[in-house]
């Protein structure tokens, strides 16, 4: 099997290695598709001159004297706090993670630190399906690939379990079995900071094994390879049967008019003859006088 066997990490072990790839100073939230947000400035209105929030270099809230939401992305579902100027996002989609930043000035005239906030939207995953596709080898056992197909979800970790081993981070995974080994139980587990679903599934090997997986494939085989390849072939051998075809009556005709012309010249050459001899003076016999 791909990968190796594992202990399951923490939710604490999670966020701790966000912090360790964000930094020191970077807040992460993790929120699911359709939530909502606030995202704290870390400032206070009083001592404040001036501030913004800024996504992706455009400015889309901001306050000097008064508290104003530029046109963006996020309007209709934006709101600012305008005691601790923390902004709040509503209905959130997955085109709404990104790093915001939040700058300000005090009234001493001095600039605040900017302040990174980085927002992850996660689609929540709704189904979980395992595929296989158990292939017999010669020798009597099995090739066994196994795919965690998940129809709905983003920024997905995985978890394979067979028997007391864990396995982490692979979509799928492969190993081989006899038919010694009975039948396995495998299970898959996707997950991302916002849900997590499983599926279970069992494989065995045998000698007459086969899956509906691969029969799908050797039909999509037949259907999309072998029809269209057969087609071709089949038109190939038509145009070279037509051009065939064709050159051969072509020939045919080029022959018959040859042989039409040869006979013609034939006949006038013959009359050119005839023509010559009637022209020609054949002398006459004088009788004899008798004396």
């Amino acid at each position: 099997m791909s990968g190796g066997p594992l202990s399951s990490f923490s939710k604490q072990g999670i966020v701790l290695l966000s912090i360790l790839h964000y930094g020191v100073g970077i807040s992460l939230f993790n929120k699911a598709v359709g939530d909502s947000v606030e995202l704290p400035s870390g400032l206070e209105r009083e001592g404040i001159k001036s501030m913004e929030w800024k996504y992706k270099k455009m400015v889309i809230a901001e306050f000097d004297g008064n508290i104003s939401l530029p046109r963006s992305q996020f309007k209709g579902r934006l709101e600012m706090n305008d005691s601790n100027f923390s902004l709040t996002i509503q209905e959130l989609s997955l085109q709404d993670s990104g790093e915001f930043l939040v700058s300000a000035a005090s009234n001493k005239g001095g600039q605040i630190p900017t302040k990174t906030i980085h927002l992850q939207v996660h689609g929540p995953i709704s189904k979980v399906v395992i595929q296989k596709e158990i292939t017999l080898l010669v020798n009597e056992s099995c090739s066994v690939w196994l795919l965690c197909n998940v129809s709905v979800g983003s920024n997905l970790s995985y978890t394979w379990e067979r028997g007391n081993d864990t396995y982490r981070d692979d979509e799928q995974i492969h190993f081989s079995l006899s038919p010694a080994d009975g039948d396995i139980s495998v299970t898959c587990t996707a997950s991302n900071s916002v849900s997590e679903k499983s599926a279970s599934a069992t494989v065995k090997c045998s000698n007459d094994t086969t899956t509906p997986e691969y029969d799908t494939w050797m039909k999509w085989y037949r259907i999309y390879i072998v029809v269209p390849v057969g087609v071709a072939v089949l038109l190939i051998l038509t145009v070279a049967v037509a051009v065939y075809y064709c050159r051969g009556r072509f020939n045919m005709a080029a022959l018959t008019d040859d042989t039409r012309m040869k006979d013609t010249r034939t006949n006038s050459q013959v009359m050119s003859i005839y023509e010559n001899v009637d022209d020609l003076a054949v002398p006459r016999l004088n009788k004899s006088h008798s004396i």
